[in-house]
């Protein structure tokens, strides 16, 4: 996963150094209301940053987003922030590479392993590489196979079970059947119920089925797109409110 990690932290760091970012990062990005593109890029370097502090402190829980990181600014000049970027991931990379998968170290809000570490920070930096795209014009994940956009949703869908199933947002009276159509083990059940919602991989009729590529469904997965570039069937409207409400952070 450490070498996922970097293409698509590279690729992230291409999109910013696009001319449509504008000179000083300040074109807006659609898919985060109210963010830059420097405003993007500044949050995924820290985040990097921060994992690399939470694997090496011994505390249970991950580093504070108000801590002081070291190098946790970008560049004044824009020239420089794709260096910046770069450092910043290839630094997570080697430590994940370095360390015991299986070792504890913090997490959101209890201990995790390095390896969960390694999966949420590819797919971090793969989801944000998709929304710098959307912000500058390029073809959004053109690169990216169909296996790592499966395991993008499966590993979204994993922290929604672990923390959020339960959320009053995600109940409802309806199910969403998601199918993949250009790699195999790429189907989910969505059951939304009073109580919160269940997800399972399986092949069963729902009331609304979503068919698309892997990163098309990643897209709307992760609230990124919508409905655009998948088939419904049934009410697109379940479709579009399940994306909506399980997308928020």
């Amino acid at each position: 996963m450490p070498d996922q990690l970097l293409l698509q932290a590279a690729a992230f760091a291409d999109a910013v150094s696009a001319p449509a970012a504008g000179d000083d990062l300040a074109a807006p990005v659609p898919t985060c209301p109210g963010w830059t593109v420097r405003d993007l890029a500044r949050h995924l370097g820290q985040v990097h940053r921060r994992v690399v502090m939470t694997i090496g402190s011994g505390a249970e829980r991950m580093v504070p987003r108000d801590a002081e990181i070291p190098d946790g600014e970008p560049p004044a000049s824009r020239d420089e922030v794709a260096t910046w970027l770069l450092q910043g991931a290839s630094a997570l990379a080697t430590t994940l590479d370095a360390g015991d998968p299986q070792r504890e170290v913090g997490g959101f809000v209890g201990p995790v392993t390095v390896a969960f570490w390694a999966r949420r920070q590819l797919h971090e930096t793969l989801v944000h590489r998709l929304d710098a795209e959307l912000a500058v014009g390029f073809a959004p994940l053109a690169d990216v196979t169909p296996e790592v956009a499966v395991d993008g949703i499966a590993e979204w869908y994993d922290l929604l079970a672990a923390y959020r199933s339960g959320s009053r947002r995600l109940r409802g009276d309806a199910s969403i059947h998601l199918h993949v159509t250009d790699a195999p083990d790429g189907e989910w059940l969505v059951r939304r119920g009073a109580d919160g919602v269940t997800i399972t991989r399986e092949h069963v009729k729902a009331d609304v089925a979503v068919r698309g590529r892997a990163v098309d469904l990643l897209a709307a997965v992760t609230g990124r797109r919508g409905l655009e570039g998948v088939e419904v069937f049934g009410d697109p409207a379940v479709a579009e409110d399940w994306f909506r409400v399980s997308a928020l952070g």
